[in-house]
């Protein structure tokens, strides 16, 4: 993995380029959110926060793996064309469940008649 400091000039373009794992994490976590946000827009900025923050969640482990998971040699081609779409189809899978889940869950809360996250008893 390179860094971002290599030479004396930025080159965020080039350095995505040689890391396919990060910017398949990082097109994975803005295509789901684009998604997400505009296939279903929320009612009010609790129902945003339930997709924003697991997906956030999701995508943090998931940039974690990539940076250790990241091959020290420069691939170019189709190995790296190959590396980005799989990171990038892993990681919106995982964030997509991740947002399921949660969202699963807070229903089965509400479903099962527990009190009010939110409300009088804060």
């Amino acid at each position: 993995m390179t860094t971002l400091t290599d030479r004396a000039t930025l080159r965020p373009a080039l350095w995505l380029a040689r890391n396919t794992e990060i910017a398949g994490v990082g097109t994975a976590l803005v295509a789901f959110l684009t998604l997400a946000l505009r296939t279903r827009p929320p009612d009010d900025l609790l129902g945003a926060l339930v997709v924003i923050v697991p997906a956030l969640q999701a995508a943090f482990f998931a940039f974690i793996a990539a940076v250790a998971a990241g091959d020290r040699d420069a691939r170019a081609g189709a190995t790296a064309l190959r590396d980005l779409v799989l990171w990038f189809g892993a990681s919106f899978i995982t964030i997509w469940l991740f947002v399921v889940f949660t969202r699963a869950s807070i229903d089965a809360y509400v479903r099962f008649g527990a009190p009010p996250m939110i409300g009088p008893s804060i």
